[in-house]
């Protein structure tokens, strides 16, 4: 009877174990599902890992006209836009907590005309920006998030809270310390090689000072110094094939107000055309121009790349 009892117990025990590492195996295989279909808004929710690098690479380069210039178009005329080439990669951690809940911690690096020796310009204030940031390279601004993927009856969702510490030189130089933004985008699918999609971004900058040095001088800022943005734009997204898209991005709106002011402005609204190559899921590129529909120019269109690398 001893043993009999001793056996039952153990089976019980093995039972038990199996019952338990059959649960975590389904959990942790759940959580590996992808919430979303569109292959665009999966890139941005990052890997499927439970833990994965969460990285991005952003080349805003100069004109159509001169695509290796050092200066880039400001077609916005934002005035507290730099008007020079950049670059910036950031690489950070991501923690998928849930099946559509998302945490990362990003930093990395940026630099001001990258590849530029020089800079043939009238504009004072590309050549001042030139002289204090130029081939520099800083820690790029740190950067929490929190986003979440979802569906919402037949749209596709991803929404981002975010709050970035500011470490550019060149933004820094005009007071700016924070920023908190949120975003949303999602996606309709109309057939199985095209999408509408749309996306809303709020971003607030907060500064720490009024005045900057411009050449020797000490100067106010504070008309340079945009507290408020709001852009929203519309999107139709056409796959050739299953791991190539082309996009044509038309903002809808695009308000500013600048510090110390109630007044809310518009801005020029921006085309944006642009072709996606995915390496797979997790890796693409994105060469794009960015460009003011009134005014179509070459010397007043912007070329750029981004690329997502997610492991």
């Amino acid at each position: 009877m001893k043993i009999l009892i001793l056996l039952i117990l153990t089976f019980n025990l093995y039972a038990q174990d199996n019952t338990s590492k059959t649960k975590v195996e389904s959990k942790e295989l759940k959580t590996k599902q992808d919430v979303l279909e569109n292959p665009t808004l999966k890139t941005l929710s990052g890997s499927l890992n439970k833990y994965s690098l969460y990285s991005s690479f952003t080349y805003r380069g100069a004109s159509l006209s001169e695509p290796f210039g050092a200066e880039r178009p400001n077609i916005l005329n934002a005035e507290e836009t730099p008007g020079l080439v950049d670059m910036s990669g950031n690489f950070g951690i991501k923690y998928r907590a849930t099946k559509s809940d998302n945490f990362s911690l990003q930093t990395g690096l940026y630099s001001t005309t990258p590849f530029h020796n020089s800079i043939d310009t009238d504009n004072s204030r590309n050549a001042n920006d030139y002289a204090e940031n130029g081939q520099e390279y800083d820690v790029d601004d740190p950067t929490l998030s929190y986003f979440k993927t979802y569906y919402l009856g037949g749209l596709q969702n991803i929404t981002f809270l975010k709050y970035q510490y500011v470490t550019r030189g060149i933004y820094r130089d005009f007071g700016l310390r924070y920023a908190t933004s949120l975003s949303h985008a999602a996606a309709y699918k109309i057939n199985k090689a095209m999408y509408i999609a749309a996306s809303l971004n709020y971003i607030n900058y907060q500064y720490d000072s009024k005045t900057a040095k411009y050449f020797g001088r000490e100067i106010n800022i504070v008309d340079r110094q945009t507290s408020d943005t709001l852009r929203a734009n519309l999107s139709t997204e056409f796959y050739v094939r299953r791991n190539i898209s082309f996009r044509l991005i038309t903002d809808l709106a695009s308000y500013f107000r600048m510090r110390e002011s109630a007044e809310v402005e518009e801005r020029d609204l921006q085309q944006t055309m642009a072709m996606t190559y995915f390496f797979n899921r997790d890796i693409s590129i994105a060469p794009n121009i960015r460009f003011i529909a009134d005014d179509i120019r070459s010397d007043r269109t912007n070329i750029g790349l981004t690329m997502n690398i997610n492991i």
